[in-house]
């Protein structure tokens, strides 16, 4: 961790900020900083780029203020900058370019696709690029998420600062820029190309987390980014809808009541509690008389270690997961690294366990370290949570004069996937915890796992999923996943929120096999994309001499241009998708000819074969060009048959998609 982070602005005065404000950063660095009124590290030019259609550079960013923030998206303080990122935005938006610096902890995190998951989730809409090897993180000397790397018009650095609470200090800062460099600024408005335009837009929307009450066949799924509980049956009957589904806070009927982002929720007497995550407050569901009302928080994140007080003024910091003990609501409080104490007869709020600060040990409740607890489950006199950022799972006994234990987990930056005993065990950024039979089952979340930890044992076992990112139901050792948050248990099954698939998936407690929930009732499972042809920023070639319904393999054959390669140091993609949604994954483009493969039937036309191409001279890998080519088939008049069809094409060099 660092204790002390100074923002160092040459026009004006300091600024101190509090340890738990910020992600621990990596282990060491072994480049000097670069001080105010340097000139700003230019970007390298075999970078991935993400909501914007071309590669960026600092050079042609002249006349901008330029503010780069380094985060990972696993980070929570990353995710608490971002309403300030965006009101920064939305100020000076003639003025002010942010871009995201994604330098990745976790493994997983390095993988573009991955990130724009993230950006879809946060509602990015500023250009983001994959700093996955950390060279401009080298750069800029950065040594914690996240951190603000201020630019000016001139191209020279103004300031640093890491942290949170990141606005006033901004805001002033771009004024005096502003100020001082009046005349030389650029007020000319940027557009790029965001990765929300070319979402499928499905019924759920990453969803966060799921509670079932086998009691009374019942599901409550956390629709995180739709802002709203949906509730079902145990077979996916859609009963009702908990909230609008526009983001905001307002209590009263499930119609009109706003959420935002919530996730972790309990179930009691008929009493749903809500872990409203973004809007830093726990709200309670009626289910009986279909009311929502907030019971604890202000509204907004409050910065306290020490909660004690009625739960009506006391403000919380991101509560992400709940889990009830008799009266007492237990709520994993993931913006503290702590775990908080709701009375519900008394409103009285406390602190439970946690320092405060982000770290992992064991010792009295409230003097160990958690980092990020995003699950939480309870057995006997324990409380069980995954604490995500140190890839752990610890425990924390009921009398709050106990202590916390280390189950699984070495330190913020040891994780890995590992079966085996405690000592040897690895888990990559877990998320979900849920005890069944004295069992404890994971959602192992960065492996695409499920897991189960035997405490007589002493071990921790692969229980469905291979590791392999997809959406694959069957045995447990080929089911896939794609980054699952939420598990709870009913009768037999592991309900699973598999958050970046926008699915609920069941799995057998017995074999591990897996199967999706089919949702009915309201709308579709999968309603049409938001992909908007007019929109589209790249070639369009429309194709009308074959039937989409028997199309079930393409065969691609691409002519670079003379002296020409696809770029190794970046991955180009094919994405295969209709009005009704995705046909299969995104598969990266590793040959000039391949064959991709529709995962199932197209049922409705257009049918649309998106590539992104990066290519470069075969003496120069750092100077890429990038093509972006939509293949639009549609069943025009004498359409035929077939099964196969091949796609040649000759990519044209184009200036206007030079990186340099």
């Amino acid at each position: 961790m660092i204790n002390i982070f100074k923002f160092t602005l040459s026009l004006f005065l300091a600024f101190i900020l509090a340890s738990s404000h910020g992600c621990a950063g990596q282990k060491s660095q072994g480049n000097q900083g670069i001080d105010a009124s340097d000139k700003a590290p230019e970007f390298p030019r075999n970078m991935q780029w993400l909501n914007t259609d071309h590669p960026l550079q600092l050079k042609d960013l002249r006349g901008k203020i330029v503010l780069l923030d380094f985060w990972t998206y696993s980070c929570i303080n990353c995710m608490h900058i971002i309403p300030d990122l965006k009101k920064l935005e939305h100020k000076y938006k003639d003025e002010l370019v942010v871009i995201g610096v994604h330098s990745a902890k976790h493994l997983t995190e390095q993988q573009t696709d991955n990130i724009r998951q993230a950006i879809l989730r946060y509602d990015l809409e500023h250009p983001v690029v994959n700093d996955k090897n950390m060279k401009i993180w080298k750069a800029y000397n950065v040594r914690a998420w996240p951190t603000l790397v201020l630019i000016g018009p001139d191209g020279n650095v103004a300031g640093r600062r890491s942290g949170e609470n990141i606005y006033p200090t901004f805001n002033k800062a771009i004024q005096q820029l502003i100020q001082k460099n009046e005349g030389k600024i650029d007020r000319n408005p940027m557009h790029f190309a965001l990765e929300k335009n070319k979402a499928p837009d499905t019924y759920l929307s990453y969803p966060g987390k799921i509670t079932a009450d086998g009691q009374h066949n019942r599901l409550f799924i956390s629709d995180t980014r739709n802002h709203r509980i949906v509730v079902t049956d145990m077979d996916g009957n859609i009963q009702y809808i908990i909230g609008s589904g526009t983001k905001g806070w307002k209590d009263g009927s499930f119609a009109n009541a706003q959420f935002s982002q919530p996730e972790g929720t309990a179930l009691k007497d008929n009493i749903l509690y809500i872990a409203d995550t973004d809007n830093h407050v726990i709200r309670k569901a009626d289910l009986e008389n279909q009311a929502v009302e907030t019971i604890a928080g202000v509204g907004h994140q409050v910065y306290t270690r020490n909660p004690s007080g009625k739960a009506l003024e006391t403000g919380l910091n991101s509560p992400w997961d709940l889990t009830l003990v008799g009266d007492n609501l237990f709520i994993a409080m993931a913006g503290p690294h702590q775990i908080w104490k709701l009375n519900l007869k008394t409103n009285h709020i406390s602190l439970q366990a946690g320092s405060g600060y982000e770290g992992l040990s064991a010792s009295a409740n409230k003097t160990a370290m958690l980092a990020q607890p995003s699950g939480i489950t309870s057995y006997k006199d324990n409380l069980y949570f995954v604490s995500s950022e140190a890839s752990a799972v610890q425990s924390s006994d009921l009398d709050p004069q106990g202590k916390v234990q280390i189950i699984i987990g070495h330190g913020l930056f040891d994780f890995g996937d590992m079966d085996g005993h405690y000592d040897k065990a690895l888990l990559q950024h877990p998320m979900g915890i849920v005890e069944v039979k004295g069992k404890l089952y994971i959602a192992d979340t960065y492996n695409n796992k499920i897991k189960v930890i035997d405490p007589e044992r002493r071990t921790s076992q692969t229980f469905s999923g291979f590791g392999k990112e997809g959406m694959t139901d069957g045995s447990s050792g080929k089911a896939t996943y794609n980054e699952p948050e939420g598990i709870d248990y009913a009768n037999g099954i592991l309900y699973i929120a598999d958050t970046n698939n926008h699915l609920i998936r069941k799995v057998n407690i017995d074999d591990g096999s897996v199967n999706t929930l089919d949702l009915k009732g309201i709308g579709k499972k999968e309603a049409p994309v938001t992909f908007n042809r007019d929109q589209y920023n790249g070639e369009i070639k429309t194709i009308t001499e074959i039937n989409i319904k028997s199309l079930k393999q393409l065969e691609v054959n691409l002519e670079l241009p003379e002296q020409y390669k696809l770029n190794p140091l970046a991955s180009s993609q094919i994405r295969i998708f209709t009005q009704d949604g995705e046909i299969n994954q995104s598969k990266e483009i590793k040959s000039t000819h391949f064959n991709a493969t529709l995962s199932k039937q197209a049922t409705s036309h257009p049918l649309y074969a998106e590539m992104v191409l990066y290519y470069c001279r075969d003496d120069n890998e750092g100077l890429c060009y990038i093509k972006n080519l939509l293949f639009e088939f549609k069943n025009g008049p004498g359409a035929k048959d077939a099964s196969h069809y091949t796609i040649n094409y000759k990519v044209q060099k184009s200036p206007i998609s030079q990186s340099n």
